[in-house]
């Protein structure tokens, strides 16, 4: 049979929930280390994985693949598709603008609007939905987005806290990010930005996170990133890009999209927070 890459992972995802205990941990260990498939035999993917190689057999014909070397083939494809590094693509950006900027500016553009629509098609309505029943019921939401992504996690808090109080942006100032998570537990909610090249920090946070019972939300790229092997939801953002580093433009509309959401649910209370913000604002002449 012939399957891709994308096909292959949601095979898994889809699946997870119904194999035996030995195939879900040799099944979470190919979603969470995809160029280990690609580039390691079954034997030493087994090894990794901590099972043996037979699991690994099964678990190939689980998913309808007559053998392992055949689920391999989506995984190698990828390895030798994936988007190059920094470097090389804004050696490519420059030679393309050096030909032609008005070609680069138009590829930009339809790339952002595409990003957009994709990230907020119709099929993303419900998991949008069902993201902020679970924030809004949370005792307190922690929002985490570090390098890149700090911005549109800013962006989540700033607009969040006009008409809630209970939101909190964690950050590495003064190196204290470990103080911020203390006391966090199963009344919380996380809500994680994250996108290749995945921070170390967020995926620990994430993890602890996890591991003391939060509701994880994460707006990441694909089903198999870190940042949503333990979401309760998983909100897939795209952010590819005509430019050298990845779009975030999908990911701020995706915010904002949350936000508002928020607000329709939100009652009296809300409005009563944001016109004490406007007074406050008013008072210390914040806005020219």
């Amino acid at each position: 049979m012939k399957r891709d890459y994308s096909d292959t992972v949601r095979k898994l995802v889809d699946s997870f929930s119904g194999l035996t205990p030995e195939l879900q941990k040799a099944a979470r260990y190919i979603l969470e280390n995809p160029e280990d498939v690609g580039l390691n035999s079954m034997r030493t993917l087994a090894t990794g994985a901590g099972v043996k190689p037979a699991t690994i057999s099964r678990l190939s014909k689980s998913l309808g693949f007559d053998a392992y070397e055949q689920m391999r083939g989506p995984f190698r494809e990828r390895l030798r598709t994936r988007e190059p590094g920094f470097t090389s693509q804004l050696q490519d950006v420059q030679r393309r603008g050096a030909d032609d900027t008005r070609a680069l500016f138009e590829d930009l553009r339809a790339q952002e609007i595409l990003n957009v629509q994709n990230s907020l098609a119709d099929e993303q309505y419900p998991v949008l939905v069902d993201t902020v029943d679970t924030l809004w019921s949370s005792r307190r939401i922690y929002v985490l987005g570090l390098r890149g992504a700090y911005a549109p996690a800013f962006l989540f808090h700033y607009a969040f806290q006009l008409f809630r109080d209970r939101c909190q942006l964690l950050d590495t100032t003064a190196g204290i990010f470990a103080d911020q998570l203390r006391g966090i537990g199963e009344q919380d909610s996380m809500l994680v930005i994250s996108f290749p090249p995945y921070t170390q920090l967020t995926i620990d946070a994430v993890e602890y996170a996890a591991e003391s019972g939060v509701k994880i939300v994460a707006i990441t790229d694909s089903v198999v990133s870190p940042a949503a092997n333990a979401a309760k939801h998983t909100i897939i953002t795209h952010n590819q890009s005509a430019t050298f580093y990845h779009s975030f433009t999908a990911v701020v509309a995706v915010c904002q999209a949350l936000i508002a959401l928020l607000v329709a649910k939100s009652g009296g209370d809300s409005v009563k927070i944001v016109t004490e913000a406007e007074k406050q604002l008013s008072r210390i002449s914040a806005y020219w």
